[in-house]
């Protein structure tokens, strides 16, 4: 029998929905935790073992700290035995700041930054070129040496020097140097100063330091040499140190060496300064680039977003900001300065000379202050510039720019000195640009190199977690990727992974790490990979609770510990598997495989029109090379592939930018490729009749919903106002004189020690901002009269904590509440309570929470672009989903999907395969199938 010490003994956990539950969870052990949407997961692994964990570790800080970190967040139970160290790793947004890249959110920035530099051979700041430099030690090592060899001699140590004109040589006595080496015979300076005629200037000299024999004792040679080094060190005046043998006052070449005190450049033939750690910092202003400050790539006027239709004439508002009534005045003015100087404002702005167009671009005198100055577009946008501190200002300049690679650095990010840094016959920024797989070979490399290896054995630790994460990014289906990649463009699951690399690859031992959906983004044959980096970090010693969904993943796990049976208050049980299976992986799919393609029913089943599609030829961008797109309108389409296969870009960069690009231009085509603006290029863009008069385009990528504390579903999907008019209405509400903005957590029914947000920030400092719940209001949001007024039998705050799925139920007879509630519950998300904050929901969640929404709001027939909506549901919860949109084609909904989930696959009206591989590998329509949805 087992000691208890090796599980992690839970006794009487009642955190949110969870019934009073005891677990027994084993060390060292690779756990799986699943279950239906809402059914206790996240409660059990996240808020009750990683809150406790974290409230034993603030146990251990002084009191000075723990006063500030009372009320945090804690899980409700009766008792945890052996809880070890904690690292968690929850679903989170990418970051949209341009200089996050790959490198610095998996934490490699750092350790690559230490590898090359103290790999790479001293180099010049200036030209990169290897630079001589010695050191102290060399001095002694050499007169120690000589003085046994040679006995009886005397040995002079010289610094080479240019008197320019006889009147320098008195500063020299200045400085207290009393003899010098002339045409190797020494001379005082007196004499020099005496007899000045007798010496021709400028006179090349070697300055006399100080002369060594050979009965000086070691310790008397270690005084001098310690004091001609920093002599010569701290002077701008030399260079080097010149070595050699005395005999009779004259100096005898024989062993004569030289020593270089400063750095020097053979090639710049000069004293230099040597390529430091800070210059490979592109983050911080000694290593950034000056053009661009780091960020790689630079803002321009963008003429094509400018003058988007070069067809209109000027009096047709061609120049596009200035077609608004906001600016219509810099418009009229133009107009009346071209009549002035003979411009035909009727032609169009394309047939209008180069001269003309010079002067509408920059004017006569646009950088005068000038009244009844004209108004040149430049000086338009430099005026803009000034006024960066107005949003209006910040939002125009970004509208009418694109980025372009950078001029100084093209794209290295790094100043000079950075961009010089070499080894191994790499640049310090290639490695960045190279593919990851390419920069883990070159990492290889090093090892291979026998000029490395006395250097790697003082760096072994640094260059092993280097070599596990690359390793690490490698095997998650990053490989195709470059350090350098903005994190902004990555897929959730992508962003995901670079995040799991970063908390998984830092080698712990004997720690519990809680990893939320690791399997998100991989596809079924990059499961083996992830399953494999797992049982890598369980064979450390290491505790490791997965809460996921994916069949092939979950069943490699050691224990299986299922949540159910439903969401919400139905939910909060650990439930029985079925040999062996979770219930959650049952469903119709699972024993109803032959619904899959068949290639014979291909053809059959073409049931819609070419006339009902859109089409987008000859699309590139990124890996993407004329590539023609067709997305069935009304349907159910699906784009799947391999991590990496480049399913973000064709749906960003081709199919929305094309849609928002011809919504707003007016334009089938686009020549100009823009990476930040995400926008590629497509010969032309087809649509059906009448697509743009009743469709709308929703884009629903896993940050597509705006999250705040005080965003809720209640007020995502407009139930808010609502609630708060029937609370108005209530009798105990007039006698209060309350109207509906007092039950409004973010107007005048807040608490007013926490805003309404239910919770409180502390800036630690040292630990950054933590939250703690509100102690006037424990969290609950409102002021105290306004929770006593109740309408239905409940206060506003228990209404906000009841689900979708019961309000539902209650709320039967006000139709208002019916559609979007419904819309919700169809979705999979009726176990969310109504005052559920939006950041602490997952991205698949958070995306169909965004379509209930825009379904129940919007009049129009929807065009949505959803990004892996399946993230955080089980089998069962992504059968409901598949249903509930196939239902919403037949209304006349568009959706374009990427996702790897086999049973959207199975179940799409279209589906695109990407592939074969990744990167470079990729990026190509390997299939496409369309089939029957008979769910």
């Amino acid at each position: 029998m087992k000691k208890n010490n090796e599980y992690i003994l839970c006794t009487g956990i009642k955190t949110h929905n969870l019934k009073n539950i005891d677990v027994k969870i084993p060390l060292k052990k690779w756990i799986s935790i699943t279950g239906v949407s809402g059914s206790g997961k996240s409660s059990f692994a996240f808020d009750t073992l990683y809150s406790e964990s974290q409230r034993r570790f603030i146990e251990t800080l002084g009191t000075y700290e723990r006063q500030f970190l009372q009320g945090l967040p804690q899980g409700e139970f009766d008792k945890i035995d052996n809880l070890p160290a904690a690292i968690a790793l929850k679903q989170t947004n990418r970051t949209g700041d341009p200089r996050s890249v790959i490198a610095t959110s998996a934490d490699l920035a750092e350790p690559l930054k230490t590898l090359f530099i103290s790999l790479m051979e001293p180099s010049c700041a200036n030209c990169g070129s290897p630079v001589i430099s010695n050191h102290s030690s060399e001095l002694y090592n050499f007169l120690c040496n000589h003085k046994k060899q040679k006995q009886n001699k005397t040995f002079i140590v010289s610094v080479p020097y240019k008197i320019v004109d006889n009147n320098k040589v008195e500063n020299l006595t200045i400085e207290g140097y009393t003899r010098l080496l002339i045409e190797d015979e020494i001379h005082s300076i007196e004499e020099l100063y005496n007899n000045k005629n007798k010496f021709k200037f400028p006179l090349e000299c070697e300055i006399i330091l100080d002369r060594i024999n050979s009965l000086t004792d070691d310790d008397e040679i270690l005084n001098r040499v310690e004091t001609i080094w920093s002599q010569v060190k701290f002077s701008p005046k030399f260079t080097f140190i010149k070595i050699c043998e005395l005999v009779n006052s004259k100096k005898i070449l024989n062993d004569e060496i030289t020593l270089y005190v400063q750095p020097f450049c053979k090639k710049c033939n000069q004293n230099t300064s040597i390529i430091q750690s800070n210059d490979l910092d592109w983050q911080s202003a000694l290593g950034a680039c000056k053009k661009c400050n780091g960020l790689g790539n630079i803002p321009i006027l963008d003429e094509a977003k400018i003058i988007p239709n070069p067809n209109l004439s000027l009096k047709n508002c061609a120049i596009k900001p200035w077609s608004s009534n906001t600016f219509s005045w810099i418009n009229t003015e133009l107009l009346n300065q071209c009549k002035k100087r003979n411009i035909n404002i009727n032609t169009s702005y394309s047939l209008l000379s180069d001269e003309n167009k010079n002067l509408i671009w920059n004017g006569e005198n646009s950088l005068k202050k000038q009244k009844n100055e004209f108004i040149s577009i430049n000086s338009f946008f430099e005026t803009l510039e000034q006024e960066r501190y107005k949003s209006t200002s910040r939002i125009l300049l970004a509208k009418y720019r694109k980025y372009i690679t950078c001029p100084e650095c093209h794209g290295a990010r790094l100043g000079k000195s950075g961009r010089n840094a070499i080894c191994n016959n790499k640049t310090y920024h290639e490695i960045f640009q190279l593919e990851i797989k390419d920069t883990l070979t070159w990492l290889q490399s090093l090892e291979v190199e026998k000029k490395f290896h006395k250097r790697l054995n003082s760096i072994s630790e640094i260059y092993k977690e280097t070599f596990n994460k690359l390793t690490l990014l490698n095997k998650l289906g990053l490989g195709s990727a470059q350090l350098f990649r903005r994190c902004k463009t990555l897929s959730g699951g992508e962003y995901q992974r670079v995040l799991l690399t970063r908390v998984i690859g830092n080698g712990l031992t004997d720690a519990l790490y809680i990893l939320d959906e690791p399997s998100v983004g991989l596809g079924k044959t990059e499961i083996p990979a992830l399953v494999s980096c797992i049982k890598e970090l369980r064979d450390l010693g290491n505790t490791v609770i997965i809460v996921d969904h994916d069949k092939d993943l979950v069943t490699e796990s050691d224990i299986i510990i299922e949540f159910g049976p439903e969401g919400g208050e139905n939910g909060g049980k650990i439930i029985p598997l079925v040999h062996n299976i979770p219930q959650s992986f049952i469903t119709k799919f699972s024993s109803s495989k032959d619904k899959k393609f068949k290639k014979d029913d291909i053809e059959k089943s073409r049931f819609f029109a070419k006339e009902k599609s859109l089409f987008i030829k000859n699309f590139s961008a990124l890996y993407f090379n004329k590539v023609d797109i067709e997305i069935a309108t009304e349907k159910l389409n699906v784009i799947t592939g391999p991590s990496g296969s480049g399913k973000s870009t064709l749906i960003r960069y081709g199919i929305e930018a094309a849609i928002e690009k011809y919504k707003e231009y007016n334009t089938h085509n686009n020549e100009n490729f823009d990476i930040d603006s995400k926008i590629g290029l497509w010969d032309n863009f087809e649509f059906p009749k009448d697509f743009f008069q009743f469709t709308e385009l929703i884009s629903v990528e896993q940050k597509a919903l705006h999250r705040t504390s005080t965003s809720v579903p209640a007020t995502v999907l407009g139930i808010m106002d609502a609630l708060r008019k029937y609370f108005a209405l209530s009798n105990e509400s007039k006698k209060l004189g309350f109207s509906s903005s007092d039950f409004s957590f973010n107007g005048a029914g807040g608490c007013n020690t926490c805003n309404g947000k239910g919770v409180i920030q502390e800036d630690l400092f040292f630990l950054g901002e933590v939250e703690k719940i509100c102690p006037d209001c424990n969290g609950k949001r409102y002021r105290n009269d306004v929770l006593k007024v109740k309408w239905l039998g409940r206060n506003i705050y228990t209404w906000l904590t009841t689900s979708l799925h019961e309000c539902l139920e209650l709320l039967v007879k006000y139709p208002e509440f019916q559609k979007p509630l419904n819309l919700a519950c169809e979705l999979g998300l009726g176990h969310i309570p109504l005052g559920f904050t939006t950041t602490s929901m997952s991205g698949g969640e958070a995306q169909r929470l965004r379509i209930a929404a825009a379904l129940a709001k919007s009049s129009k027939k929807l065009f949505c672009i959803l990004d892996e909506p399946t993230r955080g549901l089980s089998e069962k919860d992504v059968e409901r989903l598949i249903s509930s949109l196939l239902l919403r084609c037949k209304d006349g909904h568009t959706f374009v999907i990427a996702e790897h989930h086999e049973m959207f696959q199975a179940f799409s009206d279209h589906l695109i395969r990407l592939g074969p591989g990744s990167g470079s590998n990729g990026s190509k329509i390997v299939s496409r199938a369309f089939t029957v949805s008979n769910l």
